[in-house]
């Protein structure tokens, strides 16, 4: 069962991409098959984004959206989607997928790190198929935390922009102390690119909007997307590290048009957090590598929230580039990722006064 509506349309639109970016993915010398970039593009937005286990097993999880949550410290019963993420009527909960890293535990978790792959909200998926799967494991095996990670939906049609993918991460997060009964506390956030973006917009969410939903222990941000605006876009072909990363305008135009309800500026804060900072009582680890194409939005975004009075942990990869938490072992750069893994486990550690 496919997750688009026109799967040919997204193909087709796939197969534009790999093309006219094919002498930025020679540009940095990654050294992945172009067919089997394409392959996992395919797989990724048009056919595995059903909520059937296939090869995966009892490794994938189906969670089931909740209507209600009772509030921490009142007796009554809060909407767990409300306000902005009931906003574009054509956009509704639905179950969500998800797939456990490194295997599935044989106890309850005690503890959980739920997981946002990198997407431009267009592409990939979570499972081990998908091409995101290293980064988890790696990650799982040196912090100690089993990760879950989700299956939230892609932007290829019109039922599933903005807010589709918070909703399915807030779905996720609720499944975890609402259902295994893990605490907040010992619940972490972690996403890459889009998946950063996602968590960003979720911790607003629950700021702002449904203080009912308690937040959890922290959030990693890998990479994270701060501004989709077509302004930002536009200027990345004459950034300094525009030769040595490999994400182009069209890339991003795609996944920002597709993500962007009709009527939406792309500037709202839930699309594009650079510039709408706020104090944030979760502590952030942010990793950036030194020659990604958006390494000054990053850094900027970072400062402004620890302007703010957020806690907030930058961590600068050297050499790294776009969503080094997921391609370095690609790259043959695994050590660089490795390292961004251990740092981020000891602010997990410190975070919970370990």
């Amino acid at each position: 069962m496919g997750c688009a509506g026109n799967s040919e349309a997204a193909w087709a639109k796939q197969q534009a991409f790999l093309r006219t970016n094919l002498t930025g993915l020679s540009r940095i010398t990654l050294r992945v098959p172009t067919v089997s970039m394409t392959r996992q593009y395919y797989i990724s937005s048009c056919v595995r984004c059903g909520v059937e286990s296939g090869a995966d097993g009892d490794r994938f999880i189906v969670l089931h959206p909740r209507t209600t949550i009772s509030h921490p410290n009142l007796k009554t019963e809060s909407a767990v989607y409300k306000e902005t993420l009931v906003s574009v009527p054509s956009v509704q909960p639905t179950p969500v997928g998800a797939v456990w890293y490194p295997t599935t535990p044989t106890q309850p978790p005690q503890k959980l790190i739920i997981h946002f792959h990198p997407s431009a909200y267009v592409l990939f998926g979570p499972r081990p198929g998908d091409g995101c799967g290293w980064g988890p494991t790696k990650f799982s095996e040196l912090s100690g935390w089993p990760i879950l990670s989700i299956q939230y939906r892609l932007a290829l049609d019109a039922e599933k922009t903005f807010p589709a993918a918070v909703q399915d991460g807030i779905t996720a997060y609720i499944y975890a102390f609402e259902t295994l009964q893990i605490p907040p506390s010992q619940i972490v956030l972690s996403g890459e690119s889009a998946g950063g973006n996602l968590i960003l917009a979720m911790l607003r969410y629950i700021t702002t909007e449904n203080q009912a939903i308690p937040l959890p222990r922290c959030a990693l941000l890998w990479s994270p997307w701060v501004d989709m605006t077509q302004k930002a876009l536009l200027e990345m072909e004459q950034h300094r590290n525009f030769k040595s990363d490999y994400i182009e305008y069209d890339f991003g135009s795609w996944g920002a048009s597709s993500y962007t309800p009709p009527g939406w500026p792309d500037s709202n804060p839930y699309l594009s957090p650079l510039g709408s900072e706020y104090r944030l009582s979760v502590p952030l680890f942010i990793e950036v590598g030194t020659s990604k194409v958006l390494y000054d939005d990053i850094v900027l975004f970072a400062h402004n929230m620890k302007e703010k009075g957020t806690e907030v942990e930058l961590r600068e990869a050297p050499n790294g580039v776009h969503a080094t938490f997921r391609i370095a072992d690609t790259l043959g750069i695994p050590e660089v990722a490795i390292d961004g893994h251990a740092r981020g486990a000891r602010f997990i550690a410190r975070t919970g006064g370990e």
